[in-house]
């Protein structure tokens, strides 16, 4: 049985195995809408309309999967809507190997999204649930960086099949997508479920031995095990009290402002996809076609790009949780904008016959997907996934996914015409987006790392909400306190000289709603409710070293 280091980083790998699936399906019709012999059979042939609706209907399956998880994902729980996620993309998948016109072929696309959007809404969520407040985001970071190999396993291979002749050079890569289901599917069966799900569905014990699993080497006496065990408990409680458990809750402000938070969500999500990426992404070939290459020039070049882009989402595992969410939402905006405006200019400069402007249209869509990977790309997946409470979770993940396809859809069936008709244009309009988008992001969205979902949960809700939460759910934010508390005695068995500040002590910008302002009084370890099993059982620990496999 997985335990400890071993199990935490199988449930990650579990969680990054379904965003490489989501990113090789976001990459393989990049090529294959390329493919002279995919659109003969398709007969979209300049058609540009057709080759939109071909790529952009996948995103609306997309949606209705993922809105599906908010009542499914509840009912099943998180590996097992994974499971069902998994067989209808290979349902998918298979239609559309087998696709002889476009009818069929987008058909197959729509199931095949479902099946991806029932994933996508998912497996953040189920990482999130599991993952420590201190490094909660380089996880989901992680995650999201094995998009990009998604993306990159698509782009090769569709580069070496460029050479070969026939059907098997678009139908291979599209009965590929399979491969990864399967992985994904099996390796949900070795898992255990959310412990949060749990939880609220009554399973208490199984909760307990997850947390015990995870944190403290099957001891679920353990003081780390009950204080996040008494966290959740708490959460979970103190939601009950609200009785929020419906969509209709989710559009309801009340004092946990819920409305509020699934407008940040799909905020996120929708400032990700207007963001341009998807205009990279799925016509990247074409880009680099409409600056001068060849055909095999340009899938060589998204072959080199993908390596990039997998390279600029690494770096986001390292700064998510040192320089905080609001830090790399602004310079990712900021970054994108510059770099979309110097391709717009050297755009402008190829179309007008100018071929030495050609490199730089390549260098800096290059340098675009760097900084998107460093940044946005997994921002809009892990901020949803975090915001919620226990009970809207999965529903408000639900929502925000939704939106993402949404905007996934527009951006990628307005691309070829806008290609066509806007030309240059069409980048320097999502250029101007980004800068747009700098200004929600100052207004409305706070800093949430460092901090456990419990504490988010009370960070967005009313004063009034806190206050109950200070009076009757006194164990919110234990976690917190024994995470710090760990990392301070490890810190001051360091030699001096490697004491060096991180940048995540920085302090978060002030500029929120005033409902974040009231910090909630912190506890102190030594002043936890006199009641509760973590001080019951804490004199069993006071001499002992064990602090657990991940904590040490």
């Amino acid at each position: 049985m997985l335990k400890g280091d071993a199990l935490f980083r199988a449930t990650t790998l579990l969680a990054a195995i379904g965003f490489l699936l989501f990113g090789y399906d976001q990459g393989v019709m990049s090529g294959v809408v390329a493919n002279d012999g995919f659109k003969a059979t398709m007969g979209s042939q300049d058609n540009s309309a057709l080759v939109g609706a071909i790529v952009a209907l996948y995103e609306i399956g997309c949606m209705f999967g993922a809105l599906s998880t908010g009542k499914v994902g509840d009912k099943l729980g998180r590996r097992k809507t994974i499971r069902v996620g998994c067989l209808i993309l290979i349902i998918g998948a298979i239609l559309q190997t087998a696709a002889v016109n476009s009818g069929m072929m987008i058909v197959a696309r729509i199931i095949t999204g479902v099946g991806n959007g029932m994933n996508t809404a998912t497996i953040p969520v189920y990482q999130a649930e599991l993952s420590p407040p201190k490094s909660r985001g380089s996880h989901v970071a992680f995650e999201a960086s094995l998009l990009t190999v998604g993306v990159g396993i698509a782009y090769w291979l569709e580069y070496g099949l460029y050479f070969a002749e026939g059907e098997v050079v678009w139908r291979f890569p599209l009965a590929f997508q399979m491969f990864f289901a399967i992985i994904l599917g099996a390796a949900s069966f070795f898992l255990p479920e959310s412990p949060r799900w749990l939880q609220a569905h009554g399973y208490e014990d199984e909760c307990k031995e997850v947390l015990s699993r995870l944190w403290s080497d099957c001891d679920i006496n353990h003081p780390r095990c009950v204080a996040e065990w008494e966290e959740i408990r708490d959460g979970i409680e103190l939601e009950r009290r609200e009785n929020i458990s419906s969509y209709k809750d989710l559009f309801k402000k009340g004092k946990m402002n819920n409305r509020y938070r699934v407008l940040l969500g799909m905020g996120g999500q929708i400032i990700q996809q207007f963001g341009g990426i998807n205009v990279i992404s799925y016509y990247l070939a074409d880009v680099f076609k409409q600056a001068g290459m060849s055909t095999e020039m340009a899938m060589l070049m998204a072959g080199v790009d993908s390596i990039v882009y997998f390279i600029g989402a690494l770096t986001a595992i390292y700064t998510i949780d040192r320089l905080g969410r609001r830090w790399l939402m602004y310079w990712g905006l900021i970054g994108q904008a510059v770099t979309l405006f110097v391709v717009g200019g050297c755009q402008y400069a190829v179309e007008n016959g100018n071929t030495k402007a050609s490199p730089g249209v390549i260098l800096f869509v290059m340098l675009y997907n760097f900084v998107f990977g460093a940044a946005w790309l997994g921002l809009a997946w892990l901020y949803p996934s975090e915001i919620f409470s226990t009970a809207l979770r999965a529903k408000g993940n639900s929502m925000s996914t939704a939106a993402n396809w949404l905007g996934n859809f527009v951006v990628a069936m307005i691309a070829p015409v806008l290609f066509e008709y806007a030309k240059y244009w069409t980048f320097l309009l999502f250029g101007i987006l980004n800068v747009i988008f700098l200004v929600p992001i100052y207004l409305w969205y706070p800093e949430t790392k460092g901090k456990s979902l419990e504490e988010i949960e009370v960070l967005f809700s009313t004063q009034e909400f806190q206050n109950d939460a200070k009076s009757i759910a006194s164990h919110i934010g234990s976690v917190s306190l024994y995470d710090s508390k760990h990392d301070a005695e490890s810190l001051a068995q360091r030699p001096r000289s490697s004491r060096v500040p991180s940048l995540a002590s920085r302090p978060v910008s002030r500029r929120m709603p005033s409902n974040f302002s009231v910090q909630q009084e912190k506890v102190s370890p030594d002043t936890l409710n006199p009641n509760s099993a973590a001080t019951d059982i804490k004199k069993n620990y006071q001499d002992s070293d064990e602090k657990g496999p991940n904590f040490k």
